[in-house]
């Protein structure tokens, strides 16, 4: 596929480079023209220094053959006129991000979509989301309902008190089946295991599980569901504010943030919600608030330093559950070696939204999730696909990708050795980065 991508700064750069990697045809559109000679010549894709808004510059970049256009540059009604144009240039699909809950208005979006912009994405309600998800299910560190939770994906640390921890796969399989182990991550290194891999300590495994068996699959891996009453948030911005838009009421929240006009309007928006003006390094006011009674605590400022410092801060007092928005990728690494318990980064999470675009674009139905550094593909088996054509263990796929699970009838199963897929499934694949053509090519 041909993808344009308009911007230049960290969210554009990391998802072309991401999408180089798939092996798509990838031109990246900016301003910065040093930036863009230094990505060219490090990074498999074309770079072009230009005006995202000028037919001239979009043309040239092949935006009339384009297969998606994607607009991530700073200033969203940018983002919404060049893809407005790029489609009526003649791209295929056009894509763009917003900053606006404005823009998601029922009417407001059909008239964009009218214009031309097949899809919106807002960080901040993606990044609220996965909050959301992990105040519900604080034992893992991802959790994906497949097909409306037919199957789930989950994602656990193991710790020294899993049943897991020390053995092969081949040594943990149950009888009847009630998981699939689909990726390990170790330390920042994707892989698909095999019989052979050894668990250790600090793996994060990706289960394929269903949705009667996770309690089970808990209680082997040692996790323990913490029952969240109070939460404390440090940073009042608008992942917060989209984050209480979907809990307030349901717990009781403190919202720590230095800026005295925004902490007015949260407590004017959310008046259940505790609002107390300081800084997040104010220990002594966090103490005076209850930060020791608190069952989590979500470090949601602008700055990975300070929200790093504040869940360090808020384990010494016995919080038992952090999490942690770094938006520094370089950072990552640094906070999940620190114990924090969930990571929230909204540009992964909008490669990952593109991600879904790009699949859907190539086949119908089909979903994309990103976990790290690996996808999860649910996609339809059609007929004369090769997917369909023996069993699974009779399939030689390839050592990047497994199947973890299948829906037939609107129903979850595991898939086994002698699993033959069948016409119409929706089969979930697991793959890791730069795998998406031989995917592609099990089920074209």
């Amino acid at each position: 596929m041909r993808i344009i991508i308009a911007g230049d700064g960290d969210t554009a750069t990391h998802l072309a480079n991401t999408l180089s990697i798939e092996n798509q045809d990838i031109v990246l559109l900016g301003s910065d023209s040093e930036r863009l000679a230094e990505l060219e010549a490090t990074c498999n894709l074309i770079t072009f220094s230009g005006s995202a808004v000028s037919v001239s510059d979009l043309k040239q970049c092949g935006v009339d053959y384009a297969d998606l256009f994607v607009a991530v540059m700073n200033d969203e009604n940018l983002n919404i006129v060049s893809a407005e144009i790029s489609k009526s240039c003649g791209a295929k699909r056009c894509v763009a991000r917003i900053d606006n809950t404005a823009f998601l208005e029922p009417e407001v979006r059909e008239m964009i979509r009218r214009n031309g912009v097949d899809s919106l994405i807002y960080p901040e309600g993606l990044a609220a989301k996965e909050i959301v998800n992990f105040i519900r299910h604080n034992w893992v560190m991802e959790w994906v309902d497949i097909h409306n939770g037919e199957l789930m994906v989950v994602g656990v640390r193991m710790g020294h008190d899993s049943l897991l921890t020390g053995k092969q796969l081949k040594d943990v399989a149950s009888s009847p089946r009630f998981f699939h182990v689909s990726a390990l991550r170790r330390m920042d290194h994707i892989v698909i295991p095999r019989g052979d891999t050894e668990i250790k300590e600090g793996d994060i495994l990706y289960f394929s599980v269903l949705p009667e068996d996770v309690a089970h699959l808990r209680e082997i891996c040692g996790g323990v569901e913490k029952k969240v009453r109070k939460i404390m948030i440090t940073g009042g911005g608008r992942v917060t504010e989209n984050l209480l838009s979907e809990v307030h009421g349901d717990y009781d929240i403190v919202v720590i943030d230095s800026d005295v006009m925004r902490c007015r309007y949260i407590a004017s928006k959310f008046g259940d919600v505790t609002v107390v003006n300081t800084r997040a390094s104010d220990v002594a006011t966090l103490k005076e608030e209850g930060i020791g009674s608190c069952d989590m605590f979500l470090a949601l400022t602008g700055s990975p330093e300070k929200n790093i410092v504040s869940c360090m801060v808020a384990r010494e007092h016995g919080v038992s559950r952090t999490l942690a928005r770094i938006e520094e990728l370089q950072y990552i690494p640094e906070a999940e070696s620190l114990s924090i318990d969930k990571i929230v980064n909204k540009k992964l999470l909008n490669v990952g939204k593109i991600l879904n675009t790009l699949v859907e674009t190539n086949f119908n139905g089909a979903q994309c999730m990103l976990l790290d550094n690996a996808e999860i593909i649910k996609l339809v088996a059609h007929p004369d696909s090769k997917i369909v054509s023996k069993p699974v263990s009779q399939l030689n796929l390839p050592k990047e990708v497994t199947i973890g699970g299948l829906i037939r009838d609107g129903k979850g199963f595991l898939v086994e050795g002698h699993t033959r897929i069948d016409p119409g499934d929706h089969v979930l694949v697991f793959c890791q980065i730069g795998s998406l053509p031989k995917v592609e090519r099990l089920f074209q």
